[in-house]
């Protein structure tokens, strides 16, 4: 009779959460319910499956816990069921993916959109966010990426179906457990030592938001009407344990409730089998991505730079953020000004495309473009310490412009300064994989340091991107060489080193 009631138990919590609950066990569960009916002066299983029954199963607003309002049976009850095993940068992979590409992608995407006159808006949830480690290591790697947080307006909301994880990640208290994958120098910088547990500093623990959340039932965070839009959701290590039909549910929502070009994480293998057809599926080393396509009439004005970059064709017109009301320069219109100064650098007029760069940028402190000229001719009249300035100043902001890396590698390579010629490449590779141009500077200074090995395996990939386009393309406008010179020269190269 028990097994029958247990059953029926089981079958309230799929309904009302998604949870999964397997045969095997329901041992277990007996005991945590006999805990429960007990709490309430109930006397069997029956009377605590009649109980949950009553239970109003409206969908419930998000808010905060509120410490002083009860709480229902259904949220005491998941205190007991749902195990909040949590720690920081778990998945060190995945958070290394996020750090290192999707951020940056998402907040430079961001701020090109922004309009102007107002901050741009970042919206991050963690869903299932047991007891805050999660949320808190994503607001850490942002910090680390020099975030401006007064410059946005950014939402950081993470959520779960147990009360008693919320309350804890509210708390921001954790003990040395909840860092054994933390480097110590985090530890040290974002938390102060409270007797025997940790507290997050304040100044991060201010910039997130925790609330009690049934994936299944509630609506995805909302916390400001009408800009609750979300340009990443991790969900990770929760959908295994709901069942197949709650998961299909849960991911149709995160997708309503992502941005176009917004991005889903979930666990490694969390997905498989399930219907992903609307988004687009990414394989990376580190983790599977999903992204929620672009919308087509949207197309973003950083399009033609990721495409050209990723050929590594001519370089494109560089994107920059939108610019504030046009001061007095030597040019009526910032476009056309902008024209001029590229003009002059492809001249080789480098002094005067020098001069009208800095008009520029000194007028419209938010061009980016306009860095990028002058760095170009500073660069090209050997004045490195400037071009190297220019080019972090744009790369500090917005990581994947590629093409200052690719600046920077050539100066260092200059400078003979080969590691970090190689680290530059490295990254641009790790950012773009069909960079085709940093993969042959990269097997030359492979050549230079005496490393044949590496050297022709990185002039293998190279002659498999350029297999892959036009044999009469250009890769860039410094040079006339085309796809099939190169791959000739490549070749060459090949031959000679297995002479040697």
């Amino acid at each position: 009779m028990d097994d029958l009631i247990l059953k029926g138990i089981s079958q309230l919590i799929a309904d009302h959460s998604g949870l999964c609950i397997r045969l095997q066990d329901f041992q277990l569960l007996s005991d945590k319910v006999w805990l429960r009916a007990r709490v309430l002066g109930l006397t069997s299983l029956a009377d605590y499956y009649d109980y949950l029954k009553a239970l109003d199963h409206n969908p419930r607003v998000l808010g905060r816990v509120n410490p002083r309002q009860p709480r229902s049976e259904w949220q005491e009850l998941y205190s007991v069921l749902t195990v909040n095993e949590s720690y920081f940068f778990r998945d060190s992979n995945q958070l290394r993916l996020l750090s290192d590409r999707l951020l940056p992608e998402i907040l430079e995407r961001k701020l090109a959109t922004a309009p102007l006159g107002s901050k741009p808006r970042l919206r991050i949830w963690s869903a299932g966010c047991s007891t805050g480690e999660e949320l808190y290591s994503i607001a850490i790697a942002l910090d680390q990426l020099k975030f401006p947080w007064h410059q946005w307006d950014t939402q950081l909301i993470g959520t779960d179906i147990s009360t008693a994880a919320i309350q804890s990640a509210q708390a921001g208290l954790y003990g040395s457990w909840s860092f054994r994958q933390t480097p110590a120098d985090l530890r040290q910088r974002y938390f102060q030592a409270q007797g025997q547990v940790y507290k997050i500093c304040d100044r991060l623990q201010q910039q997130v938001v925790f609330q009690v959340g049934n994936l299944l039932q509630d609506p995805c965070p909302n916390l400001v009407p009408g800009q609750g839009d979300l340009d990443l959701i991790l969900c990770r290590n929760v959908f295994i344990y709901l069942d197949r039909q709650a998961i299909g549910q849960i991911v149709q929502k995160f997708h309503s409730g992502l941005i176009p070009q917004g991005y889903l994480l979930t666990g490694h293998t969390e997905l498989y089998g399930q219907d992903t057809s609307q988004f687009q599926v990414t394989s990376f080393p580190e983790t599977v991505v999903y992204q929620k396509p672009p919308l087509p009439v949207l197309a973003l004005p950083t399009a033609s730079l990721a495409e050209g970059l990723r050929r590594g064709t001519a370089n494109p017109q560089p994107s920059h953020l939108p610019p504030p009301p046009v001061l007095p320069s030597s040019s009526d219109n910032l476009e056309a000004a902008l024209q001029e100064a590229a003009a002059l650098l492809k001249q080789d007029d480098y002094a005067s495309a020098i001069r009208a760069a800095k008009q520029i940028y000194q007028a419209h402190p938010h061009c980016i473009a306009a860095r990028k000229i002058a760095a170009r001719a500073y660069a090209n009249t050997g004045c490195y310490s400037q071009a190297k300035e220019l080019c972090q100043q744009v790369i500090q902001n917005h990581p994947l412009h590629l093409d200052m890396h690719y600046l920077l590698a050539q100066i260092a390579e200059d400078e003979n300064d080969l590691e970090t010629a190689k680290r530059h490449l490295r990254k641009i590779i790790y950012l773009d994989p069909d960079f085709v141009k940093a993969y042959l500077d990269l097997a030359s200074i492979y050549d230079r340091a005496k490393q044949p090995e590496k050297a022709q395996t990185t002039r293998e990939h190279a002659l498999l991107l350029l297999s892959k386009l036009p044999p009469s393309q250009v890769l860039d406008d410094h040079s006339d060489i085309t796809v099939v010179q190169w791959k000739e020269l490549l070749k060459k190269q090949a031959v000679s080193s297995d002479r040697q």
